[in-house]
């Protein structure tokens, strides 16, 4: 009986790990699987090891639940790197570049409004050169970093009421 529990775990097991290498489609139950797998493992040794005084020999139950939990483990890990979905997406560069114009448009704004024209002057040449049309039709209609623009430079923009 014992040896036949021990065989079905690890064929349970090396089941759930040639699952979770069929690919991405099955990447999800086999985390689950593996994520079951290992728990259930862990809860097997802890229960074996909680009744190894009234049983003669518990090393079958050991050895199969922690087979049982080193292969949770194993397809979890699979299932995890093999899921397509769990990659960060890649950003192009003119997406990055249009977020640092945003970025460098909201830093543009605080500077306008604490009349630091010589920093929106600055951050105005960074914004055109990473998108033109952020600076277009966000940047250029702030009203702030407009009157900063329009001021000459020796001269501070006056502070907005």
């Amino acid at each position: 009986m014992l040896a036949r529990t021990t065989s079905l775990v690890v064929c349970f097991a090396l089941g759930a790990v040639l699952l979770s290498a069929c690919g991405p489609r099955h990447a999800r139950p086999a985390r689950r699987v593996g994520q079951v797998m290992a728990l259930a493992g862990v809860a097997g040794l802890v229960a074996a090891v909680s009744v190894s005084p009234y049983i003669d020999n518990e090393d079958p139950f050991v050895s199969g639940f922690s087979v049982m939990s080193g292969a949770g483990i194993v397809t979890f890990a699979i299932g995890e790197l093999s899921d397509p979905q769990s990659a960060a997406p890649t950003e192009t560069e003119e997406q990055k570049l249009s977020r640092w114009a945003r970025e460098l448009t909201t830093k543009a704004a605080g500077a306008a409004r604490a009349s630091r024209c010589d920093r929106v002057r600055s951050l105005e040449k960074r914004v055109h050169l990473y998108d033109r049309n952020v600076h277009d039709f966000v940047f250029m209609r702030d009203p702030a970093i407009v009157r900063c623009l329009a001021s000459s430079p020796a001269e501070p923009a006056l502070a907005a009421d």
